[in-house]
Parts: C-alpha cells; structure tokens; sequence
C-alpha cells in the first residue's frame, strides 16, 4: 500500500512538472524533470514489482515452515492465492529488470554517438554510465530468470507434496505474478 501511494506521488509530480512547465505555470529545470520521468519509467516499476515479491517471499517462507510443523493443515485459498504460484516471486522481477535493462541499453546505445559527435563530454559521461549500468542490469537478469524459474519448479513440487489442492484452485495458482500469459511476463 505505501508502495503503490508512493507511486502516485512520484508520478503525479512527474506528470504535475511537465504540464506546469509547458503550459508556463511555473518553470521547473529540466534536469528536475528529467529525473522524474526517468525514475517513473525505470525506477518505479522494479520497485513496486520488488516490494511485491519480497512479501510473496515473506508469506511462501511463513507456509512452507507452518507446514512443516502442522503437516496435515493446509492454507487458505486465499494465502495461496497471495504466496503460492507455479512461478517462483522473483521471476516477474527479474523480467522487468531484463526488459527495462535492453530498453535503456537500446535507448542509451542509440543517443552516446549522437552526444558524442556533439562534442558533450559530459552527457557522453552520463550515457555512458548509463550504457554500462543497463548492460549490468541484463547480465543479471538473465541469470536470475533461469535460477527463479528452478526454484518456481521446486516450489510447485514441494507444494503438490503438501497439499493436494482443488483443481479450481490449481489452475488460479497457475496464473502467473504479473497477470501476463503463461510465462510471458513484460517482453518475453
């Protein structure tokens, strides 16, 4: 909930800057402005998607030990509707870094010849440092796409050895984190 609040205030600012700036309301510097829409296109997505897998982690965590001490007790619908899926809580994560990591390696890539042939040193320094840190991002994310798809296939496992669950609850379970297709997260 802070997370999503948050947001809004982020991209209501985001949005509230440029509109007061173009309709001459108030000038706002654009390097104020730029920072905001970039920390709303890049930043605010991993965070809220990051904060979300951390408490499907938190709650996966809290079942798996509470079944280990009352083995016959099996969750609510619901708690495994929140924790419990057929994809690990880090998947979508990871796929949200690896798509906004090629986005900005295109987008950077494409701009540094550009700044470059300008003859501006320093946006050349900040596009470059860019550069570097999406190419990062995607060496990353890569990695962690494959290991949480691993441990979404042990967890799935490890609950079917649990819990023998209603075949309506099963195919819920199925539907990925961030609602997209089977396995198709943002850019698969």
């Amino acid at each position: 909930m802070a997370t999503s609040a948050a947001g809004a205030v982020l991209v209501g600012a985001a949005v509230a800057s440029v509109v007061a700036d173009a309709l001459g309301w108030m000038s706002v510097p654009r390097t104020v402005q730029a920072g905001l829409v970039l920390a709303t296109l890049f930043v605010l997505p991993v965070v809220w998607v990051g904060v979300h897998a951390v408490w499907v982690l938190r709650g996966r965590a809290e079942l798996f030990v509470a079944a280990e001490e009352h083995p016959r007790r099996r969750p609510t619908d619901r708690q495994l509707f929140n924790h419990l899926r057929n994809e690990h809580p880090l998947t979508p994560l990871w796929w949200m870094v690896a798509v906004l990591g090629g986005l900005g390696t295109l987008c950077l890539g494409f701009a540094l010849p550009f700044a470059l042939a300008d003859g501006a040193a320093g946006a050349g320094v900040l596009l470059g440092a860019g550069l570097a840190v999406s190419l990062a991002a995607l060496a990353l994310a890569v990695p962690g796409i494959r290991r949480a798809a691993r441990q979404g296939a042990e967890d799935e496992k490890r609950r079917t050895e649990l819990w023998s669950l209603p075949t309506a609850v099963e195919r819920r379970l199925m539907i990925p984190l961030l609602g997209a297709g089977d396995g198709a997260h943002l850019g698969a």
